[in-house]
């Protein structure tokens, strides 16, 4: 009997993908790191005082640039705008919670991917930790399809906007595919 993901022993999630959907996961992967960004060194703190630096008001005072809006729709889906109504919030937030929000990120797609190797498909097991990685990195990958296909609410079809010469229209079944993964793997998560 195939499966995709079904629940195993004590608590654990087996896997099993055929060759080519682990090597198009592995380069999706790959892509959404690239995506997401290097890794950033933590800033220096501006501030001497040890209070302010801990509770992260170490530049409280400080003249900051505010964090725009990327320009990328994809990066914009993964990092919505938190304050429409006001620039200035917003801007605000972002430059709080964007770094961690990527290294998250990253680190979920960086899990999904050592549990992948090197693409060839096959039996795996996932603990629960790394269920919940997989599910927020093909739940990012869906994010940022839809957001290369221009969809904007549910009732849009991915790819339907797209010449049928177009090279986006490849991944219009992979859009699918990720949906289906994230079905199965949630079906499969212990309760």
């Amino acid at each position: 009997m195939t499966y995709t993901f079904r629940a195993g022993p004590d608590r654990t999630i087996e896997g099993d993908l055929q060759p080519p959907v682990a090597q198009l996961l592995v380069q999706l992967f790959g892509e959404m790191i690239e995506l997401l960004g290097p890794d950033e060194p933590p800033a220096a703190p501006t501030s001497t005082d040890p209070l302010a630096v801990e509770l992260g008001l170490d530049d409280l005072g400080v003249e900051q640039p505010g964090a725009e809006i990327p320009a990328d729709p994809a990066l914009a889906r993964l990092f919505p705008n938190a304050y429409p109504e006001d620039e200035q919030a917003s801007a605000e937030f972002r430059r709080y919670t964007e770094g961690d929000l990527r290294t998250a990120k990253r680190d979920r797609v960086r899990s999904a991917l050592e549990t992948l190797g090197t693409g060839q498909g096959g039996k795996f097991e996932l603990t629960e930790q790394q269920a919940l990685c997989w599910l927020g990195a093909l739940n990012d990958l869906r994010l940022v399809l839809g957001a290369r296909f221009g969809l904007s609410d549910d009732g849009q079809e991915p790819g339907s906007d797209l010449p049928p010469e177009d090279p986006m229209q490849i991944l219009v079944p992979a859009y699918y595919y990720l949906g289906y993964l994230q079905e199965s793997l949630l079906e499969a998560l212990p309760r």
